[in-house]
């Protein structure tokens, strides 16, 4: 019998209308109820423009968003986006942002709860907001079913009591109090107040973000999802504004609106008691509706990364009576009720408002890199109309808001940034998802490495050391197809390089000659194509980078420096070689046989070792060479993990018909040592340089360490990556040398004139 396909869908249950509740109820929450009183304070009148300005900014942000959900609906949200775009780093940062930003909007929220708790019985604002979180945690921890309808059914509630409070409001503001900004004087509040009160609100617009995790439920999302988020943001901007304008064009007859419950004040004046119970009860519905999405959601960012391997799998554990992720649950209650002692309702808004910025200037980013560079999952069905001005105003608007929330969240932006960059180094690195990095999305570089098709391949070889200048032509013969040979003659700085080269034709140094007779006679491989080429340069280092430029060549093969002491040492050329080189290049250490019969290559599946096998292979096939294959892995490695390793190798090595390859997955604790004990029953090992792009060291140590105490020949493998240490620096350098060159030619024509 034939074999049965099986598959798995999620069910798509959210229309337009859910979807867009949804995005609704996570924004209007309880910074309506809360906030209009704090931005009135800090910005009278003004304040009518922060929260249009936040609306703006969050506008824009959504256009982005509904073109990233669209191009990748997955479960995830903000978190998914921004790692596959930039890499697991950013995810790390993004992942805990949104995390730590909806732990703040929760605690935020219950303060706000218990505010509004007070107009009906005064007690302990403390008590009351940590009793609620203590009682809506232990509903999230044991599953409760009403704790997801209660958000449906609260943002329809809310939206009715609004619109019946704002259309019976109107009917008592006064024109002249949008003119007096301060809620008892005539003064004005500058610029700097009113975006410092837009970074203060931008709280409100965290659930933007949120917005986008449920997009895999999401029938027809090409259509719902861009509808859903800019309408979303739309609404709350119009209700937000129109919230703020009502509190002020009342606060001429009522000062009391610059309290922490203005809403309840304006309608306890115009309908007494029983309109101020009735936004009472909004208000409470909504704060608690906004605590309880809070640790609702608290397990979809954990969940997200843990997936990725960015977090514990202890985080997501599920429940065993209760099917709830209970762990991620008690972690985010406790977290915000805590903070309910450490900062007051205006700190909790800066800081979540901190993170909010953060979320946004990362979205807004993403969407310019993936129109400049193809990440292949990403096909949006919506495109932003007005890109980049949608994204520039996203990400610009967001900065300038940063450093006005003072020193305090902009301080908790900054340790974020950290602790996720550290949480992805300590934690994820080498097995977190994705395995590329936003530089290698930049250089559109996602895969395997781009190495150049067999034919075509151009090698350049500095020649200065008569004993390893047959090897290095050996190496270049097996590896290219067309040869070029440099000696660079270094010309004193008092003496000019014409000068040098005249003298050289009429002199006809010795060791020059002698090198390039050794080029002419040494045989080609297949007639390959052959140039020799004398420089004469003040700095070495600097001709061999020069006419790597000038002849294009795809690869550079050096010789390793003879031992210096107690050492082998690189060599002050071979250094700034290192340091400025952009292109592949490889490190002779020793002295090939006069036949290569096995090839041993130190694999970890990463670029350098991925080309390292390249060229091992060119080299097997010109020498007949065998080729073993080693991978080093910890005894401690997951079983699936090494079974996972172990048919990767299956699949390259029994790829090849003319080349003999066979592999090892050694388990040992110290990798530099296995290949060391390898080297030894090798003609030649192959080792790949380390592929961070920006360390200290211009070779990684385990490649420094491996052709130091290796007896048999070393060739170190190293690829050119366009963004790293090696081109920044090579960039500086030929600024600073251009910027001398003119100013030494300009300070000779003003000495002669």
């Amino acid at each position: 019998m034939a074999a049965i396909e099986t598959k798995e869908r999620l069910g798509r249950s959210l229309g337009f209308f859910s979807t867009f509740a949804i995005g609704t109820g996570t924004m209007i929450g309880a910074g309506i109820f809360i906030l209009p009183g704090i931005a009135f304070t800090n910005a009278g009148a003004g304040a009518i423009l922060s929260f249009l300005i936040g609306g703006i900014i969050s506008i824009a942000t959504a256009i982005s968003m509904a073109e990233l959900a669209t191009g990748m609906p997955k479960a995830g949200g903000s978190y998914y986006y921004i790692s596959r775009t930039m890499g697991a780093a950013f995810g790390a940062i993004i992942g805990l942002g949104s995390w730590f930003g909806l732990i703040f909007k929760g605690s935020f929220a219950l303060i706000g709860l218990a505010e509004y708790f007070q107009v009906f019985y005064p007690s302990s604002l403390y008590f009351v907001a940590a009793f609620s979180g203590f009682v809506l945690l232990i509903i999230n921890y044991r599953g409760a079913k009403s704790s997801g309808s209660l958000q449906n059914i609260s943002i329809i509630l809310l939206l009715i009591i609004l619109a019946i409070f704002l259309a019976e409001v109107f009917l008592f503001v006064e024109p002249r109090n949008f003119i007096s900004t301060t809620p008892n004087s005539a003064t004005s509040y500058g610029p700097a107040s009113i975006l410092t009160t837009t970074g203060v609100i931008f709280i409100s617009y965290l659930g933007l973000a949120e917005l986008a995790a449920i997009s895999e439920e999401v029938k027809n999302p090409s259509k719902n999802l861009p509808r859903a988020f800019i309408a979303s943001a739309v609404v709350v901007t119009i209700f937000y504004v129109l919230i703020m304008m009502a509190v002020v064009g009342v606060s001429g007859i009522y000062a009391g609106a610059v309290t922490i419950t203005p809403l309840a004040d304006i309608a306890n004046l115009i309908y007494g008691e029983i309109g101020s119970t009735l936004i009472v009860f909004a208000a409470l519905l909504a704060t608690l509706s906004t605590a309880n999405g809070a640790i609702l959601s608290s397990s979809r960012f954990p969940f997200a990364m843990s997936r990725d391997a960015l977090m514990p799998q202890w985080f997501v554990r599920i429940h065993k009576k209760y099917d709830t992720p209970y762990n991620s649950i008690l972690v985010t209650g406790i977290i915000m009720i805590l903070l309910l002692f450490l900062f007051d309702i205006q700190q909790l808004a800066r800081l979540g408002g901190a993170f909010n910025i953060l979320i946004f200037v990362l979205l807004n980013l993403a969407v310019i890199i993936l129109r400049k560079r193809t990440l292949p999952e990403y096909e949006p069905t919506f495109r932003d109309p007005f890109f980049p001005f949608t994204q520039i105003i996203g990400i610009a608007g967001s900065l300038i808001l940063l450093p006005l929330l003072g020193v305090l969240p902009l301080l908790f932006a900054v340790s974020l940034i950290a602790l996720g960059v550290w949480w992805h180094w300590f934690y994820g690195k080498g097995k977190a998802t994705p395995g590329y990095t936003l530089f290698d999305l930049l250089e559109n570089n996602l895969g395997s490495p781009v190495i150049k098709p067999e034919s075509g391949v151009k090698v350049l070889v500095p020649i200065s050391n008569v004993k390893h200048q047959r090897d290095l032509l050996r190496l270049a013969d097996c590896l290219g197809d067309e040869i070029v040979g440099l000696h660079v003659i270094k010309v004193p700085d008092q003496t000019a390089l014409k000068f040098a080269q005249e003298a050289f034709h009429e002199k006809k140094i010795e060791m020059d000659s002698h090198f390039k007779e050794e080029f002419e006679k040494y045989p080609a491989i297949l007639g390959h194509k052959r140039k020799y080429i004398t420089a004469f340069d003040h700095s070495v280092s600097n001709s061999i980078i020069e006419q790597a430029e000038m002849e294009n060549v795809d690869l550079v093969i050096m010789g390793w420096h003879e031992s210096n002491r107690f050492q082998y040492s690189l060599g002050d050329v071979t250094n700034d070689v290192l340091s400025s080189l952009k292109r592949h290049i490889v490190l002779l250490k020793g002295y090939l046989s006069s036949k290569t019969n096995k090839i041993v290559v130190a694999y970890n599946g990463k670029d350098n070792s991925v080309y390292g096998l390249h060229l091992a292979k060119k080299l097997a096939l010109n020498t007949g060479a065998k080729i073993e294959i080693i991978t080093i892995v910890s005894p401690d490695e997951d079983t699936e993990r090494k079974k996972e390793i172990a048919e990767k190798l299956q699949a390259i090595s029994s790829n090849e018909e003319l080349i003999s390859i066979t592999f090892k997955v050694l388990e040992r604790y110290s990798v530099d040592d296995t290949i060391l004990e390898a080297s030894n029953d090798s003609d030649l090992t192959i080792v790949g340089d380390s592929s961070q792009r920006f360390k200290i060291s211009f070779l990684g140590t385990l490649p420094q360490r491996i052709a130091r105490h290796s007896k048999n020949p070393v060739l170190v493998v190293k690829m050119s990556k366009p963004i790293s240490k090696q081109n920044i620096t090579y960039t500086v350098r030929k600024f600073f040398y251009n910027a001398y060159v003119k100013i030494s030619r300009a300070s000779k024509k003003v000495f002669k004139s």
